[in-house]
């Protein structure tokens, strides 16, 4: 069988789709925009950090495509339900929500206090509740279904790195809201998934408390061992943003409440 661009665009294209991808620093919305802007969607980018979208902005805008960005505080309820009804005077409801934001600080559990908790789960795990909840009011009361992507990490499933339990703990949350948001609104033609990333730089940003320890040798653990644990070494920004495209297009038609690993085999060792 032939497979010609028109099949394709059938598969993978998403022209005239609206798209929000929300993110907390610029982790992966910056590529998940520029492909989901390159196979036809209008593109929403929200962060409460300017400087991170504006360079994404204007590649979109001088390749031709619709992009608007929105600064938006996602651990903030009131600025992400302002941020979907922006989107909706705007352009209408939303047909596509990719939630990027990410933070990771890693310690000893024993040492770990309750601020650093909650600094952890508000943004890994509060902030996608708010952004699916409010994606999934607009797209029931628009009524043409829709699809949510959140950008979490293989760590959920297995441990990355020592000292990582929040992350791990609120990314294991964000499963199983996937899970029960996939139930729920499967009737609404609502498909609700997780990408999630292992040996990808880029992907998520080090609380500072991170970086000092990594500066110091103290981040050790499986995942740092890249030769034995890594099969297929570093991945790239790109492949988080290609499973994306596979999710949200006619070719993720006949999946939800499940996760895409993308690891370099580190489930294999």
């Amino acid at each position: 069988m032939t497979v010609d661009s028109a099949r394709l665009q059938q598969l993978f294209g998403i022209e005239g789709k609206i798209a929000v991808i929300t993110d907390s620093g610029g982790n992966s919305s910056e590529d998940i925009a520029l492909v989901l802007s390159a196979a036809g969607a209008r593109v929403v980018l929200a962060d409460k950090q300017a400087d991170t979208m504006r360079p994404v902005v204007e590649r979109v805008r001088s390749a031709g495509r619709e992009i608007q960005s929105v600064p938006t505080d996602v651990e903030n309820e009131a600025s992400v339900v302002a941020l979907f009804n922006e989107v909706k005077a705007l352009w209408g409801s939303p047909d596509i929500a990719v939630n990027c934001a990410a933070m990771t600080n890693c310690g000893p559990l024993t040492e770990f206090t309750e601020a650093q908790w909650n600094e952890v789960l508000s943004v890994d795990l509060k902030s996608v509740f708010f952004c699916m909840r409010e994606a999934i009011r607009h797209m029931k009361a628009a009524g043409r279904g829709g699809r949510i992507v959140n950008i979490t990490t293989m760590g959920s499933l297995h441990p990355v790195l020592h000292g990582n339990g929040a992350y791990g703990a609120a990314r294991a949350g964000v499963g199983g809201l996937v899970r029960s948001a996939a139930l729920d609104y499967a009737k609404d033609n609502i498909l609700i998934n997780n990408v999630m990333p292992g040996a990808v730089q880029g992907k998520v940003r080090f609380h500072p408390d991170t970086l000092a320890r990594m500066q110091r040798g103290e981040m050790i653990g499986p995942g740092t061992d890249v030769e034995r644990r890594r099969p297929l070494g570093w991945g790239r920004p790109q492949d988080i943003a290609a499973a994306v495209l596979y999710l949200v297009g006619p070719s993720g038609g006949y999946i939800t409440g499940h996760g895409i690993i993308l690891d370099g085999g580190f489930l294999l060792t």
